[in-house]
C-alpha cells in the first residue's frame, strides 16, 4: 500500500435526512491491500476504526459526526505481527498479538488512547517457536476477561486466560480430550464473566450413527485443573445446525438449532437447553418441539396436504430475554454454483487456497420462535424477505438484530444492490411486529454489510458499507 493513502481522505461528512432517523457517512476510506479491518466501536465519544494491511497497520478516529479527526499508523517490533484479538475497553483499545522472537514466539498486550498514545505494553506470555500455533480467542461478555486457545497436538487443547483489567496471564493449561477430534468436532468455545471456559464437541451427527448421537460439554476452569464434562443425548435424532450462548445473568447453558430424524438437511423442528450449567447432569437430554404442518405451510408459502419438512434453514442467531427465555432466530439459506470452479483466495476461505465456484447466494425468510425460561414455546412468526446476490460470499445480505428495551428491529437490504432500499422487522415481546422500510441508499453510493455491524447505544448503530477497495462508516440514530 502507498504510504501515507489515508492521509487524503475528505473530512466532510454527509447527512441524509430520512424519515425519524439520522443517518452520517464518513469520507471514504481506502482498503486497497487491507487484509482485514475491525470497528473497534465507541472509546471516549470517538468511533475506532483499525486497519490490517499485512506490514502495515492503520488507526482512524471518528467524531460523533462521522467527521475523521485522526488518522495515524501503528508500528511494532517488527513489520509483521499475528494480530489475535483487538478489543475496546472504557477509554483505551487493546491489541493481542504475537510475534517471533529468537527460538521462541512472544505474545504481548498493548494498550492504545483514542489518539493511538501507547499507554501500556506487556509481555503476557512465551512458547517456543516450533510449538506455535494460530490461536483464536473468545471475550468474555463484560470484556474483563480474554480466552486464547488452540490445539496443541492431536488430542491437547490449549488454553491462555488473560485479566483486560490487571493486563495480566491469569492461567494457562493444557487439557487431554480423548474420544474426539479437536479440529472435526469442535463446535463452540464461550467464555463467562467469572472465567469459565465452555466449550462444546458434536460427534456422530449422521443418519447412519445418530444412535450414538452426542454432545460434549466441557467446562474448564482457570482456578481448577480437572474440567466438569457433561455428554448430552440428542435421543437418536441429527443436529442440522445448531448455535449455543451463556446467561451470565442466570448462570444458564443455552444451545439450540434444528433437527430431524430422516434427513442430514431437511428440519423437522427445533431443539433446546436451557438450564443452569451447574444442573446439568450426565446425558441429560434436550427439549424437542416438532413444527406443525399448517406453521410449515405458512413458511414455505403453498398448501399442501403433507408437508412436513423445511428445507434449507439455518439458524441465525440465539437472543436471550431478560426473564432467563430465549428467542431463536432461523433463515432461508440457499447456494447454487453456476459454473465449473477456478482458483482464488479470499480472506473468509476455510483453508489458504481453495476451489471456488461462482456462486448464487439466497437469503430468504426468517423464522422466529419464542421460548420461555423453562423451555416451553411462547410465540412463533414468519418474517418473510428474499436476498439474491452473486460471488460475494452473501456479505452482504441476512439481517442485523439491533436490541432495544421495548423491541428487537431486524435490520436488512432489500436488494444487495448499491441503491437499495433499506427494511426492518420490527418486533415486541409478544410477538407481534410491523415491517417498514428504514431507509433508501440510492444516489449515496453505499453498500452495507448489516452482517458486521456495531450497536453503540439502544437507539444507534455503526454499519460498514464497502465497494471494491472503499469502505465508509455509516451511524445510524434512530
Amino acid at each position: 500500500m502507498l504510504n501515507k493513502l489515508y492521509f487524503i481522505l475528505s473530512i466532510i461528512s454527509v447527512t441524509l435526512s430520512v424519515q425519524a432517523q439520522e443517518v452520517l457517512v464518513s469520507s471514504d476510506i481506502s482498503i486497497r491491500n487491507n487484509l482485514s479491518y475491525d470497528i473497534i466501536g465507541e472509546i471516549e465519544d470517538r468511533i475506532v476504526l483499525f486497519r490490517d494491511a499485512g506490514d502495515e497497520y492503520f488507526m482512524e478516529t471518528f467524531d460523533e459526526e462521522m467527521t475523521m479527526v485522526f488518522s495515524t499508523s501503528i508500528v511494532f517490533e517488527q513489520p509483521k505481527v499475528d494480530i489475535y484479538n483487538i478489543l475496546g475497553l472504557d477509554s483505551t483499545f487493546q491489541i493481542l498479538y504475537g510475534y517471533p522472537d529468537q527460538d521462541s514466539i512472544r505474545i504481548k498486550s498493548r494498550r492504545y488512547d483514542p489518539k493511538a498514545i501507547l499507554i501500556d505494553s506487556v509481555s503476557l506470555f512465551t512458547i517456543e517457536k516450533k510449538l506455535f500455533k494460530r490461536y483464536k480467542y473468545v471475550n468474555s461478555e463484560d470484556g474483563s476477561k480474554t480466552l486464547l486457545f488452540a490445539k496443541a497436538r492431536k488430542d491437547i487443547l490449549e488454553l491462555f486466560w488473560i485479566d483486560n483489567k490487571r493486563n495480566k496471564l491469569i492461567a494457562s493449561q493444557n487439557h487431554s480430550i480423548l474420544n474426539i477430534n479437536l479440529n472435526e468436532d469442535f463446535r463452540f468455545m464461550d467464555l463467562t464473566n467469572d472465567g469459565r471456559a465452555i466449550t462444546y464437541f458434536d460427534t456422530d451427527n449422521f443418519q447412519f450413527t445418530k444412535e450414538n448421537h452426542f454432545g460434549h460439554l466441557f467446562v474448564f476452569s482457570p482456578y481448577s485443573i480437572t474440567p466438569d464434562y457433561y455428554p448430552l443425548n440428542y435421543d437418536s435424532k441429527v443436529a442440522i445446525d445448531f448455535k449455543m450462548e451463556f446467561n451470565n445473568i442466570n448462570n444458564h447453558f443455552v444451545l439450540a438449532g434444528l433437527y430431524s430424524t430422516v434427513s442430514n438437511s431437511s428440519a423437522e423442528g427445533y431443539f433446546l437447553i436451557n438450564k443452569d450449567i451447574d444442573q446439568i447432569q450426565e446425558k441429560d437430554t434436550f427439549s424437542f418441539t416438532q413444527f406443525p404442518r399448517e406453521f410449515i405451510s405458512e413458511v414455505i408459502g403453498v398448501k399442501k396436504k403433507r408437508v412436513n419438512l423445511l428445507n434449507d434453514f439455518v439458524i441465525k442467531d440465539l437472543t436471550l430475554r431478560a426473564d432467563g427465555g430465549v428467542l431463536m432466530f432461523f433463515e432461508s439459506y440457499k447456494e447454487f454454483a453456476r459454473r465449473s470452479t477456478y482458483r482464488s483466495y479470499t480472506r473468509r476461505d476455510a483453508s489458504l487456497y481453495g476451489d471456488r465456484g461462482w456462486v448464487d447466494y439466497y437469503n430468504e425468510d426468517i423464522i422466529v420462535v419464542a421460548t420461555h425460561p423453562e423451555g416451553d414455546e411462547h410465540w412463533k412468526k414468519v418474517l418473510h424477505k428474499k436476498q439474491f446476490s452473486q460471488d460475494d460470499e452473501a456479505i452482504f445480505s441476512s439481517f442485523y438484530i439491533f436490541k432495544t428495551p421495548s423491541r428487537l428491529r431486524l435490520i436488512y437490504n432489500d436488494d444487495i444492490t448499491k441503491n437499495s432500499t433499506i427494511s426492518e422487522y420490527l418486533v415486541d415481546p409478544i410477538g407481534d411486529y410491523e415491517r417498514r422500510s428504514l431507509l433508501n441508499t440510492e444516489y449515496e453510493n453505499l453498500k452495507l454489510r448489516f452482517n458486521d455491524s456495531i450497536q453503540l447505544s439502544s437507539n444507534s448503530m455503526i454499519v460498514p458499507s464497502q465497494q471494491s477497495y472503499t469502505l465508509n462508516l455509516v451511524k445510524i440514530t434512530y
